[in-house]
């Protein structure tokens, strides 16, 4: 777990005129959230904040005003055009609290199936967890030498003590496809459902047979 410090300062005024002024002078209108009366109005030097979010750093430490404040990003706006940093915002961290957050998810390795002709699909790049403050890690990291073609991971494979990932368990996060114009072979899963299903069929044809008779 990584920290990244920041000096903010605190603002006059809000709404769009007083964001574009402390644009033009190089700054980065912000809110800090959390268990305060009310949010601090904050603003921060574009050029240290840009950096500092191209890191993957989990948790921010602000100093505002002289006082410091520990933090994650929980939101960031950017300009759909130019790509700076518009406005982020921040919530406060206890010790003892766990936070929910994103997490990116980088995936390590060279998969089984690429080697031999298949394509890896990369569908998830970052997830929700629920976790306490010293557990909160940078990144994800998933080792996926292992996958051949036809194989997935999935969110329930993601699952450990230090904390606890959200969302449907089933959900890919990745998977190894089969080259284009070859057929993947069925999954036990899929052949238990195949199997499972034919009786019913049969079933059904007989019930018909005998109300024909």
């Amino acid at each position: 777990m990584s920290e990244l410090k920041l000096a903010a300062e605190t603002r006059e005024g809000i709404g769009s005129s007083v964001a574009g002024r402390l644009r033009r002078q190089g700054k980065v209108p912000a809110v800090l959230y959390g268990e305060f009366k009310k949010p601090f109005h904050i603003a921060l030097d574009e050029h240290d904040l840009t950096l500092g979010l191209r890191e993957h750093y989990s948790i921010v430490n602000l100093t505002i005003d002289g006082k410091s404040h520990r933090c994650i990003v929980r939101d960031v706006q950017y300009h759909p055009v130019t790509g700076r940093i518009l406005h982020v915002d921040f919530m406060g961290i206890k010790a003892n609290q766990a936070v929910e957050m994103e997490v990116p998810v980088v995936f390590e390795g060279k998969p089984e199936g690429v080697k031999n002709g298949g394509i890896f699909d990369e569908i998830k790049h970052a997830v929700d967890i629920l976790v306490m403050p010293r557990n909160i890690p940078d990144v994800i990291r998933v080792n996926v030498e292992k996958l051949d073609i036809g194989d997935a991971l999935r969110l329930k494979d993601l699952q450990t003590d230090a904390y606890e990932i959200l969302g449907d368990p089933e959900d890919v996060i990745c998977r190894v496809a089969a080259p284009h114009g070859i057929e993947e072979e069925p999954t036990a899963e899929e052949l238990e459902e195949e199997e499972s299903a034919e009786p019913e069929v049969i079933s059904k044809g007989k019930e018909k047979e005998e109300e024909e008779a």
